[in-house]
């Protein structure tokens, strides 16, 4: 995801309303789908005070391998509430992060029922953002349980993932949604500043959503909008995805175009001059992602432009593309790098928490390959590795000299880097050096194979470092752990290029 790097360095047919359905690998999506938890929500948005009134019906079937008898479930909205021990944003991103000044926001549990019965919860966790339900009877192996969760949201004044601002609303993680396991137990892990503090397992969701007609709207999933008088209700629907979120504005219009069986759609501001060219890029990236790492299996993919504190921001079929990029290249890598996830993330999940370096080093070395290999765009890929191995000594040697000594971990968990700046030199950029070391090592064609085999035997479930390297030693016919481990526990050493 996030693209805090980019702070670092400096005819179509339009769409104005309706978005179709169009099925896009029916039978592997039908497949996958059946026998997941299903998130079934109706949420109004109240334009006036930026508040949702929502209920979760959560059908969750039980695909442990135990019989349990507690769920958790994320809050990750009271991240913006008054008091959080856990920020949303550090010192560095405060002021970008709340443009009006600080303003919070909040998620709170009403009731929490099953057929009308109330079950016993707690809210819990570090920073008391976890929703726990003890059930008396335990849940066995693949059975299933209903729950029904009614909650209401405050949304802050914001330009994270999660916020409103200049007409713009961003609804990133902004509902109960189930713990992943970490072995035996739930991930409980609080909002983290750094990085992306989450991860999840596929579901299926049924979303209806009503807001004021005068927004304009995008999910994740498959919708159609149907239109009362001064109200719109989406109704939306989405098979085996990792998570789901919406965003929505008074300032933007839409090109579509398709590839394959994917509807790709670019959503901007009114008052953008280069639509066709986003629209493009975009176009072209899925396509080059489909060659070389396997096909996308969703019909829909929309980009969004829209305030955002960082440069983007991924979710299944949904990415956020921030309006603060000026400059085009700089706009147009991280499109790129953004639908990158759709493949590192997206389908293939990852602990983002202890993992990062396992979905974002992917995701930018995958863009890199995308300009070496698309050279319309004038994007060098060898300058992009060359700023990459300089600027990253640059930051080892000026480091070093004020502290005495350097991390020069890709393996930490969010909460281990000391800053932004910290998390963003190890796991993006080194990520590309990395990753070209190995092409320099072993040929572009043998990395490009791990990658598609990795994407191949990994789609919908949440990979680790493990089956990363299972694929890559298979693909390299070789065993190349050592010389990720290098990498990621900061032994290798980085030189200029040649």
């Amino acid at each position: 995801m996030k693209k805090f790097f980019i702070l670092l360095f400096s005819c179509l047919f339009l769409c104005f309303s309706t978005i179709s359905v169009i099925s896009c690998s029916p039978n592997e999506i039908e497949k996958v789908s059946k026998n997941l938890s299903t998130y079934s929500i109706f949420a109004q948005f109240n334009d006036n005070d930026k508040t949702i009134s929502a209920s979760e019906n959560f059908l969750f079937v039980n695909n442990f391998n135990n019989d349990i008898s507690t769920l958790c479930f994320h809050l990750y909205p009271r991240a913006f509430r008054e008091g959080a021990l856990f920020k949303p944003y550090t010192s560095l991103t405060l002021a970008s992060t709340y443009p009006n000044g600080l303003n919070f926001g909040d998620l709170k549990i009403l009731n929490v029922s099953c057929d009308n019965n109330k079950l016993t919860y707690n809210i819990v966790g570090e920073d008391e953002d976890i929703l726990k339900i003890d059930f008396e009877n335990q849940i066995k192996k693949n059975s299933s349980q209903k729950i029904k969760i009614d909650f209401e949201l405050k949304i802050p004044n914001s330009t994270h993932r999660f916020g409103f601002y200049d007409g713009n609303v961003n609804l990133g993680n902004w509902y109960p949604i189930l713990c992943a396991k970490n072995g035996e137990n739930f991930d409980t892990s609080p909002y983290y500043s750094t990085g992306d503090p989450f991860y999840s397992e596929i579901a299926n969701y049924v979303v209806e959503f009503a807001y004021p007609n005068e927004y304009s709207f995008a999910s994740t999933g498959n919708f159609e909008i149907l239109q009362t008088e001064g109200k719109n209700l989406a109704k939306i629907s989405a098979q085996a995805v990792r998570d789901f979120a919406i965003s929505m504005s008074k300032n933007r219009q839409e090109i579509s175009t398709s590839v394959l069986n994917t509807k790709v759609v670019y959503a901007g501001y009114k008052t953008d001059a280069k639509f066709n060219e986003y629209l493009g890029v975009a176009a072209k990236s899925l396509e080059f992602f489909n060659k070389n790492f396997g096909n996308y299996p969703y019909s829909c993919l929309t980009i969004v432009k829209s305030p955002f504190v960082f440069g983007g921001m991924e979710y299944p079929g949904l990415v956020l593309i921030s309006d603060s990029i000026t400059d085009e290249d700089e706009f147009i890598k991280v499109i790129v790098h953004e639908i990158a996830h759709q493949w590192w993330y997206g389908v293939v999940g990852n602990n983002q928490i202890d993992e990062a370096w396992l979905d974002e080093s992917l995701a930018e070395f995958s863009a890199a390959l995308f300009f070496k290999n698309n050279t319309e765009f004038k994007i060098s890929y060898d300058e992009i590795v060359r700023n990459a191995v300089s600027s990253y000594e640059l930051y080892v040697d000026v480091i070093s000299t004020i502290r005495g000594s350097v991390n020069t971990k890709m393996n930490l968990k969010l909460s281990d880097y000391q800053n932004d700046y910290e998390y963003s030199y190890m796991v993006y950029v080194k990520g590309v050096i990395m990753f070209d070391s190995l092409s320099s090592a072993v040929g572009e064609k043998k990395v490009v194979a791990g990658l598609k085999k990795y994407y191949a035997e990994n789609k919908f479930k949440i990979a680790t470092k493990k089956e990363f390297y299972q694929a890559f030693n298979s693909a390299c016919h070789k065993d190349v752990e050592g010389f990720f481990d290098g990498f990621l526990n900061g032994t290798s050493i980085i030189s200029s290029v040649n």
